[in-house]
């Protein structure tokens, strides 16, 4: 399907001692390809941010339109800056049915389902029930494409630490750790085609005091200006590391 990228980050040099286990553990990301919304979303339409289960938001019915809240959707999961009360003023970041353009051309192929997460300079984010573990090695893997006839922008995705499932953690957030942000240019030749990318962070095997007990959360923002990204099929793998010295240890 294309290459894959990767950004890894080490943050003690201990953790270059470290070698992976022979299992992974599949983390729980609540909605990862962005399926679980209230009701079917149209063609075209996008959800007007993103609020949780339960948190009911407008949405927009086309590219060109603004948003309207009769016919309310709530998703599953993923979270982005809400105003209270309600604004008419789009967000810029929320649940997509992605569509065809007029001369038939679709605006996204390669993603699963029926919808995409899409977003311009606004963050989602979704805090998971996991904890960051000491000597791990986290490797989170996604779909990501501007569309076909949107400017090529980077992908900017962070792996967190929160210190709570409530606050709205992203990069910069206070109290929030930022464990890994990619910032990767994708490939020319590749807008409207989602294609696969992966971050990995290892954690050191002393966690330091402004880790411990934090949750993990994945956030990503579509651009840093007008640029439109895409994001799909999240997934995130925690592998438990062990001294290379005790693999390489023969046994008595």
């Amino acid at each position: 399907m294309g290459h894959r990228l990767r950004v890894s980050v080490f943050l003690s040099f201990a953790c270059l001692f470290l070698a992976p286990q022979s299992f992974a553990q599949l983390l729980p990301i609540v909605n990862p390809g962005f399926e679980r919304v209230s009701r079917p979303l149209a063609v075209g339409e996008v959800t007007n941010g993103a609020g949780g289960v339960g948190v009911p938001v407008g949405t927009i019915p086309d590219p060109f339109g603004l948003p309207q809240f009769v016919d309310t959707v709530s998703v599953a999961g993923w979270r982005t800056f809400l105003p209270s009360p309600p604004s008419s003023n789009p967000i810029y970041a929320g649940v997509l049915r992605p569509y065809n353009n007029l001369q038939g051309q679709p605006l996204l192929v390669g993603y699963s389902g029926n919808h995409v997460a899409s977003l311009r300079n606004v963050w989602m984010q979704q805090t998971l029930t996991a904890r960051i573990q000491a000597r791990t090695r986290y490797r989170l893997s996604f779909l990501a494409a501007s569309g076909l006839w949107e400017p090529r922008s980077g992908i900017y995705v962070a792996l967190l630490a929160a210190p709570d499932r409530e606050t709205l953690a992203f990069a910069g957030t206070p109290g929030v750790a930022t464990l890994v942000f990619s910032s990767i240019l994708p490939a020319p030749g590749t807008e409207g085609q989602m294609m696969p990318y992966e971050l990995e962070y290892v954690s050191p095997a002393n966690l330091p005091r402004d880790l411990r007990n934090m949750f993990l959360a994945i956030a990503f923002i579509g651009s840093d200006g007008i640029p439109q990204m895409n994001f799909d099929d999240f997934r995130l793998e925690a592998s438990p590391m062990q001294p290379r010295d005790d693999i390489r240890r023969p046994l008595r």
